[in-house]
């Protein structure tokens, strides 16, 4: 530190306001392209994807509305609900991972299935075989197209 002050004070008064003026437009620089550009960059990134996110959950609830006012004028399948949702999900390649009846009701778990998928089955499910859907959370799977289902209730 002691050699940088000696070589400070041995330059001209120019040479300093010349250094310093180079350092002030330097320290600006790293701060534009190492803080105020990468923030740029990354909020732009970020509501791009909030937009995507949206457009995806608002064309799901769109999906699921329509599954869940599906004619429920379709004949009605014999057999319980676990026998009816066993025999249809392997025609959609859908994998439960979790299949818990109670009742009247089946709360099931999907790991990973394709959307048109689900909405395919689910839709085989409330018009020909009269079954309802009483709740659903879902969300993204990494893979494009793909969902992962928390949460399916259904009711007979």
């Amino acid at each position: 530190m002691k050699a940088v002050l000696e070589y400070w004070h041995s330059l001209k008064e120019q040479e300093q306001k010349l250094l310093m003026f180079g350092g002030g437009i330097f320290v600006i620089f790293i701060f534009v392209m190492g803080v105020w550009r990468p923030l740029n960059q990354a909020i732009e990134s970020s509501s791009k994807d909030l937009q995507k996110q949206q457009a995806l959950s608002a064309w799901m609830q769109t999906s699921i509305a329509k599954i869940k006012q599906a004619n429920p004028k379709a004949s009605i399948s014999s057999g319980s609900l676990s026998q009816i949702v066993n025999t249809t999900r392997n025609r959609y390649q859908i994998t439960l991972s979790k299949m818990q009846p109670k009742d009247n009701t089946l709360r099931l778990t999907i790991e990973n299935v394709e959307f048109n998928k689900l909405v395919e089955w689910l839709t085989l499910l409330v018009q020909k075989h009269n079954v309802s859907i009483e709740n659903i959370d879902m969300s993204k799977d990494d893979n494009t197209g793909y969902v992962k289902v928390s949460r399916l209730i259904l009711e007979k």
